[in-house]
């Protein structure tokens, strides 16, 4: 047909082919480079916050190590903490987002403002009668999940009167996650990412200065640490104030209960809620296995913490900056840009998450030595931990990986999907975890936490490969592969370096210690610098693309 056409017809038609498809590579390239800067920014709040909680965890297991007090605050914290995740940043934030994101594209001020104002008081409302719900139930909410604790005199007295006393940390924690997904959605990623900092930073401070003053015995003692936490979340909320206000999004007296997009909002959040329930209730399954075993419930919290680190590091700090985007690409229909952009969020995920994997197995117990092995905390305790982390870490690219997947459902208001798949997660891990248990102990139900990981995020990849088979998945599993070939070599050095430094005699010596420190440094830097030896092999992959901070054509 095309002989037949003239030709300045034809070079017309094919300029302006070539400029949209510019502007569709230009619109990909944008957002890559969005989410990239926003990485940044909430990865480097993430850590500092990161870095901080380690402090303050470092303090609970100076003062209480793995024993009586450490086991009743970690089980009292459980519950709100628990609920946090559904009713925070788990399942409300990234609700909220997708919801919010579409409120802004009507550029329409009040009916923003409004919009927020009516979700703070219906959060306020529900989450509210939440906490007097929990303060009043708190004896059968710790024998529900604790209840070997009721075999050790006091145990379970002091777990209830913790959980009593710890439940109001919800309610403000669910305000934090409402006000840091209005700021996620205007792009505004630095305090949402510097507020949980604010959390750590109170208890560091308050604590052992309360702790001093009272000449605190242990069980005061963790009353004071509880304390501290509930000063440190109101003020987490309170750094949300200024930035709201300057965008005029400040929750107003009004209040309007019968606000459509808030019940379009709970529409979205009630199938999210119940998958990351049934994620809560994996942790609410490891905690009844784990309390028949002596110090299981201490061992397999310091351990988490570690894993955590990458977790928020990466795959959290992605997945809130990749959310808007992936919500506008997918409301505008450009599978394209919303391809390139998945496919940079996911490789750049695993691009990360493989060589933390890699590290935390081979330095599970110099972290753990130079971080928590003072104090009350025992050689026993290191032991057991690093087996714990050990396992945990097998199940780290999963982790990471889910939480690149789920913005992608999230994105299509699909929350159906992976509540499903998380329902059948849970009984992989509650089955793995009994019969684990009872052989491995307290590692055995890491490594059921792992297994199960690996089935929910196996299952939601095929599921969004079904969906779209257009999207880069070849691009995806190159970046995979090379980045599992890196991470093998980072291996290999570390392993070489282990018998040089001969760094086993100097982690096993108690207490805080700057030898610790300088020598784990020296290995993560190695690691490191190993590892980013393929930006320079491989200059086109996602993770060379972040380092250099613009985005690539």
């Amino acid at each position: 047909m095309i002989c037949h056409c003239q030709p300045a017809i034809i070079v017309t038609d094919l300029f302006c082919q070539q400029k949209a498809f510019n502007t569709l590579m230009n619109q990909a390239d944008t957002e890559k480079g969005e989410i990239g800067r926003a990485g940044r920014v909430m990865a480097g709040g993430t850590l500092l916050s990161r870095i901080l909680g380690l402090v303050r965890n470092q303090l609970l297991s100076h003062y209480f190590g793995a024993g009586f007090a450490s086991d009743a605050f970690i089980a009292a914290f459980t519950i709100p903490n628990a609920l946090r995740r559904l009713f925070g940043e788990g399942a409300l934030t990234p609700a909220f987002v997708s919801i919010f994101t579409r409120e802004l594209q009507k550029n329409d001020p009040r009916a923003a403002e409004s919009f927020v104002s009516n979700c703070f008081w219906w959060l306020s409302l529900c989450v509210g009668f939440l906490c007097l719900l929990g303060i009043l139930l708190s004896p059968w909410l710790v024998a529900l999940y604790v209840p070997h604790f009721q075999e050790i005199e006091g145990k379970f007295e002091l777990s209830v009167q913790l959980t009593r006393f710890l439940f109001p940390f919800l309610l403000f924690i669910s305000w934090a996650a409402l006000f840091m997904g209005v700021l996620n959605s205007l792009k505004s990623f630095a305090i949402p990412a510097l507020g949980p900092a604010v959390l750590n930073l109170c208890v560091i401070s308050l604590f052992p200065l309360a702790f001093w003053l009272l000449s605190a015995d242990s069980e005061l003692g963790i009353f004071v640490f509880s304390g501290a936490i509930l000063v440190g979340v109101i003020l987490q909320v309170v750094v949300f104030v200024p930035k709201l206000l300057q965008f005029r999004l400040w929750p107003r007296l009004q209040f309007n209960w019968r606000d459509p997009r808030v019940f379009s909002l709970g529409l979205i959040l009630v199938p999210s809620l119940l998958s990351m329930g049934i994620y809560q209730l994996n942790i609410i399954v490891n905690r009844i296995f784990a309390s028949d075993i002596p110090g299981a419930v201490s061992h397999l919290f310091y351990a988490d913490l570690l894993i955590e680190l990458p977790v928020s590091l990466i795959a959290t700090s992605m997945s809130v900056a990749a959310l808007p985007s992936l919500t506008r690409l997918y409301i505008a229909g450009d599978r394209t840009s919303l391809a390139q952009t998945f496919s940079f969020s996911t490789s750049l995920n695993l691009s990360l998450a493989l060589p933390a994997m890699t590290g935390l197995i081979l330095l599970a117990t110099p972290l753990l030595s130079t971080i928590f092995y003072t104090g009350r905390f025992e050689m026993s305790d290191l032991e057991v931990s690093s087996h714990c982390l050990f396992f945990y870490s097998l199940g780290l690219p999963f982790f990471c990986l889910m939480r690149s997947l789920l913005p992608m459902y999230f994105a299509m208001k699909d929350t159906k999907t992976p509540a499903w798949i998380a329902l059948f997660a849970l009984f992989v891990n509650a089955v793995l975890a009994w019969y684990l248990s009872k052989r491995m102990g307290a590692p055995g139900i890491a490594l059921a936490t792992s297994a199960s990981s690996f089935a929910n995020c196996g299952l939601l990849c095929i599921i969004l490969m079904k969906r779209f088979p257009d999207f880069l998945w070849g691009e995806i599993l190159k970046t995979a592969f090379i980045a599992s070939v890196f991470s093998l070599i980072m291996a290999v050095c570390l392993w070489q370096a282990q018998e040089v430094l001969e760094w086993t005699a100097v982690f096993n010596q108690k207490g805080i210690r700057l030898d610790k420190f300088v020598l784990v440094l020296t290995l993560v830097g190695l690691g490191a610098a190993v590892y980013l030896s393929q930006i320079f092999v491989f200059p086109q992959q996602a993770l060379a693309r972040f380092l250099r901070r613009r985005p690539q054509n």
